[in-house]
């Protein structure tokens, strides 16, 4: 069953009454970003000086609830619109002011600059009228089938905004988007990395982890075209092979988030959680204990090289394998080098240790 339809005219005093009931986060949503004061103030202007704002679209649930669509049973859940109604409605909660230097085109003289909606009820209560009895154009989506939905809010994005590869992939449906919907919601996404996550890029970076886990750690190309076909192939039934491997992957992001710290400069790249990931995951407990103090070694020691004139070889192909972080050479080459140089740390560490023991007996 699918209807796209026009819900009945209704006001932004009738929607914000509604606000409870609007899921702005079902799992197909891209991760927005927030709107900055300036382009939600506006919104507004456009709204008080009689400019049209896009339509928004929604997942209608009262007159068919479907539990599978709807997990937090609301009325409505946002497909297309979330920054516009959410602008709105923080504006009519005084969250933030008009702009300093808002005009009222019907009216020039008026001094409302800098007014927040609850003083634009006191001193100019037709402009507040006018944000109250604003009629937006709302499309409705009637279905059962989440298929349908994510076909709406793809064509919508496609055609109006990019999509990157994981928005594009976490509106799709099957096991593999539903554990990395899960997996980008570990403490190490939520606390550990420094990397933007505007944009799903924690969801890129637990892709890639899954996928490299699903082939066993060996490093394979993890590309948007590998990492779309990983999600399809594994479908609605993920199978043992990939419980097992998300069960793996589970374990082994406990053991790298007790590796690293909070807003860790280590993980500033998405490009280094894969590698760290494949790096550390397979260490013994005991040399893990260690491991994020040899990785600041190591990075140091990069940042050392490049002004060498006598530089380091193997760093050298690093870096130069570093510019390319999801082709399956980069990753061999990479992995076989900081496990190399793991091991000459791993030796100077202890030769040291000896040394300032035998020191201590000689005292």
């Amino acid at each position: 069953m699918f209807t796209l339809r026009s819900l009945p005219k209704k006001d932004l005093r009738w929607w914000y009454s509604q606000e409870p009931m609007i899921d702005f986060d079902p799992d197909f949503q891209r991760t927005s970003r927030v709107w900055k004061g300036t382009e939600q103030a506006f919104l507004i202007d456009s709204i008080l000086n009689g400019f049209d704002i896009p339509k928004l679209y929604v997942v209608d649930f009262t007159t068919q609830d479907v539990p599978e669509l709807n997990p937090h049973h609301k009325a409505y859940a946002i497909i297309d619109g979330k920054q516009r109604l959410t602008a709105v409605f923080a504006f009519m909660k005084d969250k933030f002011p008009l702009a300093r230097q808002f005009v009222l085109y019907s009216d020039p003289t008026l001094k409302l600059g800098g007014r927040k909606f609850s003083e634009l009820k006191k001193l100019h209560r037709p402009s507040a009228t006018a944000i109250e009895k604003y009629v937006l154009d709302v499309k409705a989506v009637v279905t059962d089938e989440r298929e349908k939905v994510n076909a709406v809010f793809l064509r919508l994005n496609k055609t109006s905004k990019a999509l990157n590869g994981a928005e594009v992939r976490n509106a799709l449906i099957g096991e593999a988007v539903e554990a990395i919907r899960g997996l980008s919601r570990h403490t190490l996404f939520t606390t550990r990395v420094r990397f933007a996550t505007n944009r799903s890029q924690e969801k890129n970076a637990a892709a890639k982890v899954l996928m490299l886990e699903y082939e066993g750690g060996a490093p394979v190309d993890t590309k948007k075209r590998q990492l779309d076909t990983f999600v399809v192939s594994i479908g609605d039934k993920g199978g043992s092979r990939f419980n097992r491997t998300l069960a793996r992957v589970q374990s082994n992001l406990d053991a790298l988030a007790n590796v690293f710290q909070k807003n860790d400069a280590l993980l500033t790249a998405q490009g280094n959680v894969p590698l760290y990931y494949l790096f550390v995951s397979r260490l013994n407990a005991a040399d893990r204990r260690n491991v994020r103090q040899f990785l600041e070694w190591f990075e140091n020691a990069r940042r050392k090289n490049r002004n060498v004139q006598e530089s380091d070889r193997d760093l050298n192909l690093y870096d130069t394998a570093n510019r390319s972080t999801n082709d399956s050479g980069s990753y061999k080459t990479r992995l076989r080098i900081i496990r190399k140089k793991h091991v000459e740390w791993t030796r100077a560490q202890a030769k040291q240790s000896n040394l300032a023991r035998s020191r201590t007996k000689k005292r």
